[in-house]
């Protein structure tokens, strides 16, 4: 029952937010919009799938899996993409007229990239230790 209920409610606050990334898309159908958007949406339908599957039945032998590993590194690179796009459109736009704007898109950008490099790490040696047991 506990399970069915956190799974209701990540999927309803999550849809909460692509349907506003959606509406953002429909109201202002730039390009660059759509390419910032998109990955965006991605990433959260991503999540959202994702800790669904790992409610439904978790293991610690589905979390180290293959399929599991190239979801969670997928869910990264768009989050990633979508990031490096913000900042590249955002820093030279007139709205980080503050400069404490730029600080924290420089921040997130940061933290990001440094998180993608964490998750290639952990997922490399996993792969590595597998590899090891099996010769």
């Amino acid at each position: 029952m506990l399970r069915v209920w956190l799974m209701v409610s990540c999927t309803l606050a999550l849809s909460a937010v692509i349907v506003r990334l959606a509406w953002e898309i429909y109201v202002n159908p730039l390009v660059g919009t759509l390419a910032v958007a998109t990955p965006v949406i991605v990433v959260i339908a991503g999540t959202n799938a994702l800790v669904i599957y790992l409610l439904i039945a978790p293991s610690m032998k589905k979390i180290k899996s293959l399929p599991i590993g190239i979801w969670v590194i997928a869910i990264f690179t768009a989050g990633a993409v979508g990031s490096i796009i913000h900042y590249i459109r955002f820093v030279p736009s007139p709205e980080a007229d503050a400069p404490l704007s730029i600080v924290i898109a420089t921040l997130l950008l940061i933290a990001v990239v440094s998180g993608y490099l964490a998750v290639l790490w952990v997922f490399w040696s996993i792969s590595i230790k597998k590899r090891h047991y099996l010769r």
